[in-house]
């Protein structure tokens, strides 16, 4: 393989043109690791190759380069014949921050194509823009719950409070997979209202994963009012619910929540054990001592380890 920090690159311009795809597709690779505008120029060709494998060998070692010529080469991509190559570039186009194409992706939300649409979303979303509020807005109501979940994140990272009406609405979602992403937009409510109503209310969804994203933002808000919901949760039929519930109460340090975590530190679920153990440690309550010292043999070295240090929170406070 060339040297990635050597400026010629004639030798992996020739495999760029080689009559073997296999070859074409190994030069994309390489690409990848190399520096340079002429790197860069070689990829974007890699996006027009006639073969689809080639394509998305180049989409994704684009990953490693920047510029607004590079952003624009990926957008184009998202409308490739090939599914492979749509998705690859799609990835490639998330992982990039350029504000200065903020245009063009906000231009790109209004496409017809609902993964077009739903890519260009995902792609605003870290970028923060308040220009695309009115993209994700109109996203909220697409036909495609892709785009409508996109929409929803780029709102939640915008911290949209005027949003905030037609977000919520969109808790009552047919589709599990937005009204999950509603839960996890919701994190930004900081007070008392609807939105936090909404929160509460997921922890009843139908669906495990709405649940289980509900109770992490209800964990990173530390809502005090969530704590009974919360004590409730605890009996939730899948594990990785009463999992986050137990490591939410330990970020609200409810004291009430002393007893159904010192019954989760005797389930099956290691995982489960280690956050009962965490939550108790982080309420650091003398009142739990007894609970933890009954576990303090548990046959998982990372629970015993948790119990050790939450015991040594709660005798500290005594």
């Amino acid at each position: 393989m060339f040297d990635p920090f050597d400026d010629d690159l004639d030798d992996v311009a020739l495999r760029c043109a080689d009559a073997d795809p296999g070859i074409r597709r190994v030069a994309m690779m390489e690409l990848a690791e190399a520096v340079g505008a002429r790197a860069a120029v070689l990829l974007l060709d890699g996006l027009g190759d006639a073969d689809p494998v080639v394509r998305a060998a180049a989409a994704k070692a684009l990953d490693e380069h920047d510029g607004p010529a590079v952003v624009e080469g990926l957008v184009r991509s998202l409308e490739d014949g090939d599914p492979d190559v749509r998705r690859m570039a799609a990835d490639t186009l998330a992982a990039k921050k350029e504000p200065s194409c903020g245009p063009l992706l906000i231009e790109r939300a209004e496409h017809p194509d609902p993964f077009v649409q739903a890519a260009a979303l995902r792609a605003l979303r870290e970028l923060v823009l308040p220009d695309a509020l009115s993209a994700a807005l109109r996203a909220l109501r697409s036909p495609a719950p892709e785009v409508r979940r996109e929409g929803i994140g780029v709102i939640g990272y915008l911290k949209a409070d005027n949003a905030l009406p037609a977000l919520m609405a969109t808790a009552a979602d047919p589709d599990e997979t937005v009204r999950r992403a509603t839960m996890a937009a919701l994190v930004f409510v900081r007070s008392a209202g609807p939105g936090v109503a909404i929160l509460l209310g997921g922890l009843a969804d139908t669906n495990w994963q709405v649940r289980e994203e509900a109770v992490v933002s209800i964990g990173k808000i530390r809502l005090p009012e969530a704590v009974d919901p919360l004590i409730a949760t605890m009996a939730d039929p899948f594990w990785q619910v009463r999992s986050k519930a137990a490591n939410a109460l330990g970020r609200i340090k409810a004291t009430g929540a002393i007893p159904v975590l010192g019954a989760a530190l005797g389930s099956d679920v290691s995982n489960l054990r280690k956050e009962a153990a965490a939550a108790l440690g982080e309420i650091a309550d003398p009142r739990a001592l007894s609970l933890l010292e009954a576990s303090a043999d548990d046959p998982d070295p990372d629970v015993r380890k948790l119990i050790r240090w939450a015991i040594g929170r709660c005798r500290a406070s005594a």
